[in-house]
């Protein structure tokens, strides 16, 4: 994998910063400035060659016999404000759906969560926009929250409330009343909170410290911060012994699946599951990056990335529920197996509540145009949808 693949995969200007600059030479904020200015011209350069990929593949528009109406969220690249929303209907796939919904509309800079909070309403994360966005079940825009910079992941309580982690201020979790779509309260947690989980009035909070090797100011973090949601107080941290909880969190019942990426030199990345009934938790010794729970089990796409090597290894696992029992590839749906593992870069991993169909994304090289695979129930591949967007890093049923 060339380099610049892997900067378009980080999303921030420090990391790219600190790929462009020999660790002993430290820089004044002008230079800083200079030099992030070539960084983010380099990368808009880069996007410009590779955003139409040379695919003369159609896909199929023929519908299909499942009942999926699925949402794609596209995150785009760091600092082109091009994420997008694909809307798969029956097997009819309409990319730049939320700008044909909304004409003269975008949907932001790097967006990274979408949640369907309920019949009514779906919020979108868009990190770098520092804004939840707001649909319709039809696509519309209705409404937005702006003052949440650096957001990542959200949960609700089906209670009225959103709750959004944020990486702005050392890390923290925003309140969001969704009548008003105004924050209402906050609770400062672990540096760079990214998944988040409600269960019986308390929230689970992954953080990561992601920017450690960018700050020098803290270390990677290890702990799942615990949050009375009612009155938005930190009531304790569980300490998972791994590092850097990075990723998608999945949930299913009392438990979820977490992401250790470890610090992709010497500590390897790891998957926590852990049960919010008692905080009890086991780790598993392969990473669970891209993951999903159906029908009391787990199913994740590790990704696991050496600055050593400048190389990825993919794995496939499934954790059982209750028992706890990892097994490897992908249970019901082994026969997928293979053609994930070669696909370039697989980026999400969802399986339809409808129809028990599994999706997989791939980002190909982070800057070019992404596919979404359809499998049926026994891992069969049924369709490949080109999407006309960057980074397709989540899929969700209405």
């Amino acid at each position: 994998m060339h380099i610049y693949t892997h900067i378009f995969q980080v999303k921030y200007l420090n990391r790219i910063l600190m790929l462009l600059r020999p660790k002993h030479i430290t820089l004044s904020a002008l230079q800083r400035f200079w030099l992030g200015a070539c960084a983010v011209l380099c990368v808009w350069l880069l996007a410009a060659c590779s955003l139409e990929p040379a695919d003369d593949t159609p896909t199929d528009s023929k519908p299909t016999a499942n009942t999926d109406r699925l949402l794609i969220l596209c995150e785009g690249l760091w600092g082109m404000n091009n994420a997008s929303l694909s809307l798969l209907d029956h097997g009819v796939l309409t990319n730049h759906w939320f700008r044909q919904q909304n004409p003269g509309e975008r949907l932001g800079d790097t967006a990274n969560d979408i949640l369907q909070v309920n019949d009514t309403l779906i919020a979108i994360s868009v990190n770098w926009s520092n804004i939840v966005q707001y649909i319709r079940p039809d696509g519309t825009a209705i409404a937005a929250t702006e003052n949440i910079p650096n957001n990542r992941r959200m949960a609700t309580d089906n209670r009225g409330y959103l709750y959004v982690t944020s990486y702005a201020d050392h890390g923290y979790v925003a309140k969001i009343d969704l009548t008003t779509k105004l924050v209402v309260d906050t609770c400062h947690v672990g540096y760079e909170p990214e998944g988040i989980a409600y269960y019986d009035g308390r929230l689970y909070i992954a953080n990561t410290g992601g920017y450690s090797s960018q700050t020098k100011d803290h270390g990677y973090e290890q702990t799942v911060s615990v949050v009375d949601a009612p009155t938005m107080r930190e009531l304790r941290r569980i300490d998972t012994g791994c590092k850097n909880l990075y990723g998608i969190m999945s949930q299913s019942g009392q438990y979820i699946c977490i992401n250790s990426a470890g610090d992709m030199y010497h500590i390897p990345p790891r998957c926590i599951v852990l049960n919010m009934a008692n905080d009890e938790f086991r780790v598993y010794d392969f990473p669970a990056t891209y993951n999903c729970a159906y029908h009391n089990r787990f199913y994740m796409i590790g990704s696991s990335y050496s600055y050593i090597t400048s190389t990825y290894t993919y794995s496939a696992h499934t954790i059982s529920l209750p028992s706890l029992e990892a097994s490897e590839g992908l249970a019901d749906y082994n026969a997928a197996n293979e053609t994930i593992m070669n696909m370039q870069s697989p980026y999400a991993i969802y399986i339809s509540p409808l129809s028990g169909h599994m999706y997989v994304s791939d980002a190909r090289s982070y800057a070019t145009n992404g596919y979404v695979y359809e499998f049926d129930r026994q891992g069969v591949q049924l369709k490949r949808y080109l999407l006309r967007g960057v980074n397709p890093g989540r899929i969700i049923a209405m």
